[in-house]
């Protein structure tokens, strides 16, 4: 009779361990050897790819309407003052000043990539100048004249219509620049 208390003893006792037993106190497993972890280089985005591209965007864009616009200067108040006279303007001059507009709004629109690109050519290509004007107007227009001509003129274009466009272009590119930065803050 004590084999039987003894065996029936032994197994309440296991039964005893198997309720008390939870998965989670089970002994930890061996612990296996983990590979180290491979080294990745992370991509930060284009980076200095997307500035640089702005930047050279904004640049040609703004070159690409003043020599749009040195034309349409020259055809337009040319020889004969043609505007002032109450002369026909041709549709050549019309396009002329659309793709000047359009060159204007590529250097604009590209603050969508970086703001660095209208902001630098706003700085450059219009506050300078106008800074330069307003400080010396001789010297300006000196340095005016040896720029080569591109439409065969006796000058450059742009020393009668600097006092406006420049200002015009500085207000236009560094205001895309400001706006797109500011919109990139609240959202």
């Amino acid at each position: 009779m004590s084999a039987t208390t003894d065996e029936s003893a032994a197994a309440v006792e296991q039964e005893q361990e198997l309720e008390h037993v939870h998965p989670l106190d089970e002994p930890a497993t061996e612990a296996t050897q983990t590979p180290e972890p491979v080294a990745t280089r992370r991509s930060r985005g284009l980076g200095a790819n997307r500035h640089l591209g702005s930047v050279v965007l904004s640049f040609l864009g703004v070159l690409g309407a003043y020599a749009a616009f040195d034309y349409v200067y020259y055809r337009t108040l040319g020889d004969g003052l043609t505007a002032y006279q109450g002369g026909e303007i041709s549709d050549n001059v019309m396009i002329v000043a659309g793709v000047a507009a359009a060159c204007l709004f590529v250097a604009a629109a590209a603050g969508r990539i970086s703001a660095l690109g209208p902001l630098l050519a706003g700085l450059v290509l219009g506050a300078g100048p106008c800074v330069w004007i307003v400080l010396d107007r001789a010297s300006y227009v000196e340095r005016a004249n040896d720029i080569p001509e591109i439409w065969s003129h006796t000058s450059f274009g742009l020393v009668g219509a600097g006092a406006v466009l420049y200002p015009a272009v500085a207000g236009l590119l560094i205001g895309a620049a400001v706006a797109g930065r500011w919109r990139r803050i609240t959202s």
